[in-house]
């Protein structure tokens, strides 16, 4: 009798091991054959849990390249945010569009809060400077900037693509008494973007792009002195994608960025401290049917000086070298409607931070730093031409459906698209 339950049994295993062979590769092969008939999808949510990839292409990019929005035009698309800290209204939530008029020209406009979580010139610089003189000022009120509004364009011709994009922003806070002088409070912002995207061969293309942000804010009391203060915000990518193989892309990244500004009380004005940054990084992307596979190393480089105090302090430059900053992203349709994401980003630093011993010697201390090493997961949805993009938080994976009605989020951050 043990014999025939024993044969019976191991008759069972190997059937069910077959059938999880075949299920498997039919799943797989099933995945494989999905045609992408839309490559307009994506956001923020998709880089981020493809490990903050800068070397795949993704509507995102339009953020700091307005030419990108001849790819993605008739294209409405946005972020629903993250809930963590704002449980009502979400967080670096935003609305765009792209509308394409005859065969060159597409406009586009986007609307996005004080809460952007990307560094374009649709964030919003200024209200760095509004704490400032709230927080120093007596007297001053100054509304921060919110709702900043950005248009822009692109015009195709030949292989190329030239985008440009403005934005702009600005509060008041007047008050006029009925006698004597009142005060008066603003803030403005004004932003301009360059883009350019094109194939210089059928194995080479390129983006790349320049922003600049003019960011000020202003007190006037109704007696004493002006109180202002306004900076400058430059920004610089740019991208080759080379094609090595049928499958394989070598995708060369440059970055660069510079920030200074001043704040003034009447005739006397200090600088601001000032910001260098550059990164070089180089990706390889393996692209096949519906796989996407892309990541590499990066070194990354920012300094900050903060001006040199007579009497107080002499200059002091801190310094944080970055090398290797990793990550790495996979992307695959597991049907023509549900896509998988999973990422992974790590990277290794010095840092150097100098402070006055003196008003003229210096304290310097350097050591290393670890950004620690995070999975990412992510999950797309997609009907017809409508794509809904989430992160999803890690504990789905080692809590499973106990998360559901619990207190952590399965859906971390949302981006949503839609083509038409």
């Amino acid at each position: 009798m043990k014999e025939i339950a024993s044969f019976f049994l191991n008759n069972l295993l190997k059937k069910g091991l077959v059938f999880a062979l075949i299920f498997t590769f039919t799943a797989t092969m099933f995945a494989q054959e999905v045609e992408k008939k839309d490559v307009r999808y994506g956001g923020f949510a998709r880089l981020y849990s493809m490990g903050d990839n800068p070397y795949v292409i993704d509507p995102d990019n339009i953020k700091n390249n307005t030419a990108y929005s001849s790819v993605y035009s008739n294209f409405l698309w946005g972020d629903i945010g993250s809930s963590t800290f704002s449980p009502t209204d979400g967080v670096g939530q935003f609305a765009a569009f792209n509308y394409r008029i005859g065969k060159e020209f597409t406009v586009g406009a986007m609307l996005s809060r004080n809460d952007f979580s990307s560094t374009s010139i649709a964030s919003l610089f200024a209200n760095d400077l509004v704490n400032q003189i709230n927080g120093n000022v007596s007297g001053a009120a100054i509304i921060p900037l919110d709702n900043n509004f950005e248009l822009l364009t692109s015009y195709s011709f030949g292989t190329f693509v030239v985008g440009l994009g403005a934005s702009f922003a600005s509060t008041t806070n007047d008050f006029t008494p009925a006698t004597g002088t009142g005060d008066k409070n603003s803030a403005t912002q004004f932003g301009v973007n360059l883009g350019i995207v094109g194939k210089l061969s059928p194995q080479f293309s390129l983006d790349a792009a320049f922003s600049l942000a003019l960011p000020s804010a202003k007190y006037t009391p109704g007696t004493g002195n002006i109180v202002e203060a306004s900076g400058t915000y430059m920004m610089a990518n740019a991208r080759g994608f080379l094609k090595i193989a049928k499958a394989f892309t070598l995708v060369p990244n440059l970055t660069f960025a510079n920030q200074s500004g001043s704040y003034s009380v009447g005739s006397q004005s200090t600088d601001f401290p000032s910001m260098m940054s550059f990164g070089v990084g180089i990706g390889l992307t393996y692209q096949v049917e519906n796989v996407i596979i892309s990541g590499g190393p990066a070194l990354m480089f920012q300094s900050t000086t903060t001006p040199a105090d007579s009497g107080t302090q002499p200059e002091l430059k801190d310094s944080r070298f970055v090398f290797p900053a990793w990550n790495f992203g996979v992307e695959w349709f597991l049907t023509d409607w549900l896509i998988g994401r999973a990422g992974y980003v790590a990277s290794t630093s010095s840092v150097t931070t100098q402070t006055a011993a003196s008003p003229n010697t210096i304290n310097e201390r350097t050591r290393t730093n670890f950004g620690r090493g995070d999975v990412r997961l992510g999950i797309g949805f997609r009907f017809g031409t409508f794509s809904l993009d989430a992160t999803v938080n890690d504990e789905v994976l080692r809590q499973g459906f106990r998360i559901v009605g619990g207190p952590d989020n399965t859906f971390a951050y949302l981006s949503a698209s839609f083509g038409f």
